[in-house]
């Protein structure tokens, strides 16, 4: 009978067990696609740009210290001088050279600067701020600052749009799994219930009852945090060895490496904290009911 009910036991805390990695797993899983997804938008936001357009008779020199200065800014990502003449052959190759035919060989083109704003400033309100900034004082070299104020506006809506539904759709997953957790917990739990009323009848605290449940909770959820990640670890293995170019565009440099090492850091650690504190919160609030429960209950 003994061994039933040791058996019995061991089975519903490796089903606890099992129960939290798969939770841990579905997390650590989604984070890396909101990471990435987030990554890959920040991408896509800064290939937008700011032209900087300036008059025809203005020096080289002038309009590369401008170039210089905005390149330190926090807010650009990158600024590149264009010169007439690479701006010639810029447009040739995409409308084709006869649009210069009528000019009788005239480039109407000024020199320019062109910037990508981090993806922070990606807005219209921070296009409009840094345009007006770089006019200020210098309309005597800049003709122009040039951009798409529709753009810059479609891309932040479409962006927080579909960071709000991948919220959603993880909280919703998160709030399903933690109740599935808390019921199998409860269960672990149900199964001690009377262990539980002996220890109360010869007069142990609620503090001393619950102190080697938690501390097994504690234990389960790290055990758990640690199986996951290994799980993880696997699945991304065959997941590369299908797609060998995402492990290449992760080595293309030192600062894409760095932050992709940081993401997996920050979504290991993430996974067991979550798996402590999971089963740590739901083993704290099952053992409560059956503390304060009435002897004729516990049948």
């Amino acid at each position: 009978m003994k061994k039933s009910r040791h058996s019995k036991n061991n089975f519903t805390e490796l089903s606890t067990i099992f129960g939290i990695t798969l939770l841990l797993v579905l997390l650590g899983v989604f984070a890396y696609f909101m990471l990435s997804a987030n990554e890959k938008a920040k991408d896509i936001k800064e290939q937008l740009s700011v032209d900087v357009l300036f008059h025809e008779e203005v020096a080289i020199s002038e309009v590369l210290q401008i170039e210089k200065a905005l390149s330190l800014k926090p807010y650009v990502k990158r600024a590149q001088f264009i010169s007439k003449d690479s701006a010639k052959a810029l447009m040739m190759k995409h409308v084709g050279g006869d649009a210069f035919d009528i000019l009788d060989g005239a480039n109407p083109i000024p020199p320019s600067i062109h910037v990508n704003l981090s993806s922070d400033y990606v807005n219209p309100d921070s296009a409009a701020v840094f345009s007006s900034r770089l006019l200020k004082g210098n309309e005597h070299l800049i003709s122009e600052v040039s951009y798409s104020e529709a753009q810059f506006l479609e891309i932040g809506t479409v962006f927080k749009n579909f960071e709000l539904i991948l919220l959603i759709i993880a909280a919703i997953l998160l709030f399903i799994s933690v109740i599935l957790i808390n019921i199998t917990i409860r269960l672990a739990v149900y199964s001690k219930r009377f262990t539980i009323r002996t220890m109360q009848l010869v007069g142990a605290k609620s503090s001393f009852i619950r102190r080697p449940f938690l501390f097994k909770a504690i234990l389960n959820g790290f055990t758990s945090g640690l199986l996951a990640i290994i799980i993880l670890v696997v699945l991304w293995k065959i997941f590369s060895n299908f797609n060998p170019d995402v492990v290449a565009q992760m080595s293309e440099s030192e600062e894409i490496l760095r932050q992709q090492l940081l993401n997996f850091g920050f979504i290991f650690g993430g996974i067991l904290i979550s798996g402590i504190f999971i089963s740590l919160f739901s083993t704290f609030f099952a053992l409560n009911r059956y503390i304060w429960v009435k002897s004729e209950k516990l049948y």
